[in-house]
């Protein structure tokens, strides 16, 4: 119970987005879930935005590429923060390119995060892939934040940074991510006090890595391609 009151209140303070696939579409449903942590790279009091990935759970569809057709991909996440949930809409090359490539976009009423991803993922579904992304999270009211200024709340903060990520697939249709994130920007902080003529609105830095995990099911198999037929051949030199 204290475990999940963690993650209630860390992601309502600032959930930072994670992409939750590999650059590789998968043909139909699959359904996931993901949780991490995160820790600032920076402790002086000009360096106190707190990032925690996204936590949450969520289901995604999506039709496979081939060598001369993109794939497509569109997922619903579920956070533990509500308002933290978001619409992941992802596409991938076309496979003749030789690599898995794709470009995609988390939005939620918190988050926009354009992003790109770059790997090689096995048949059996496992690799490694990279993920870049650049994060613009909404301007936080208080309650939303983790920022503590020796007393002073900041009433605003508005993140923006570069995303990149690190992560592994596991093999198979349950498979497990294991991903290494950062965020390296910025965050406008707006300081309100009684006097409306002292308000002041600093940036200070975001320095953060977070590390996580998610685990996806596959409830259906990709449906391999039927083998090739090949004509009969009648037998030759049989006694007649």
């Amino acid at each position: 119970m204290k475990v999940c009151t963690a993650l209630l209140l860390a992601c309502a303070a600032a959930c930072a987005p994670i992409v939750t696939h590999t650059p590789r579409v998968e043909e139909g449903f699959s359904f996931f879930g993901t949780a991490g942590g995160g820790a600032r790279l920076c402790d002086s009091v000009g360096c106190d935005t707190q990032l925690v990935p996204q936590q949450g759970v969520g289901v995604r569809y999506g039709q496979a590429a081939t060598a001369t057709r993109p794939g497509v991909s569109a997922a619903v996440t579920l956070s533990t923060a509500v308002v933290s949930s978001e619409l992941d809409l992802y596409i991938q090359a076309p496979t003749a390119v030789g690599l898995d490539v794709g470009a995609g976009v988390l939005t939620a009423a918190t988050h926009d995060m354009p992003y790109v991803q770059v790997g090689r993922i096995r048949e059996d579904g496992s690799g490694w892939y990279t993920t870049q992304g650049y994060a613009f999270l909404t301007s936080r009211p208080p309650q939303w934040t983790l920022n503590f200024d020796r007393g002073i709340a900041a009433d605003e903060v508005a993140p923006r940074y570069w995303a990149p990520t690190v992560a592994y697939r596991a093999a198979g249709r349950a498979g497990v991510h294991v991903y290494l994130s950062g965020a390296f920007g910025s965050a406008k902080t707006v300081v309100y006090s009684e006097d409306p003529q002292t308000r002041t609105s600093p940036r200070q830095p975001v320095r953060v890595v977070m590390m996580g995990i998610v685990f996806e099911m596959r409830p259906v198999p990709p449906r391999a391609p039927a083998p090739r037929s090949t004509p009969a051949v009648p037998p030759t030199g049989l006694p007649r």
